[in-house]
């Protein structure tokens, strides 16, 4: 693992941890809320799937969700963009809104808040613990609230498979 990664997965445990949520599976939208983020659906463009806006006049974040989109997708946008809020606050305080669109060509800081997603989402300690005892990725997939390709993605990242 190269020390991006091994920064992110210290960064996500240490969220965890800070926000007594060192559990499975990751209860994704109450780390928004203790981050004072609100978070909203909305009927979005199919190729949305979500995007993180900064309000400059009252200083607050708010994630809004494409609501056409799976439980488990919008957990893994909520990951996303938290990530963003956590890795790139003060482009987001410059820039005041991020949008992501499916099938976007990733630059490194997508790549990394994608990383980061997984991470906080499927942490590496719980993870490794949880396929001692169960290597079948659907029921993973189930346990962690994510989709199976997001687990089959996390798996290999972590040299499980």
């Amino acid at each position: 693992m190269n020390k991006i990664n091994n920064r992110l997965e210290e960064l996500t445990s240490n969220i965890l941890l800070d926000n007594d949520m060192y559990k499975i599976p990751v209860d994704i939208l109450k780390i928004a809320k203790i981050n004072d983020i609100e978070v909203y659906e909305g009927d979005l463009d199919k190729k949305i799937s979500g995007a993180i806006r900064y309000d400059k006049e009252n200083k607050k974040f708010a994630i809004l969700l494409n609501k056409n989109d799976s439980a488990v997708r919008q957990r893994f946008t909520i990951a996303h963009e938290l990530g963003h809020y956590f890795l790139h606050r003060n482009i987001l305080e410059n820039d005041e809104i991020h949008i992501d669109t499916m099938y976007r060509m990733p630059d490194e800081k997508e790549k990394e808040v994608d990383y980061f997603a997984g991470a906080l989402l499927m942490n590496k300690i719980l993870l490794e613990k949880m396929y001692e005892e169960n290597t079948s990725i659907t029921e993973l997939a189930q346990i962690f609230k994510v989709s199976i390709s997001a687990m089959t993605v996390r798996l290999d990242v972590l040299n499980l498979l």
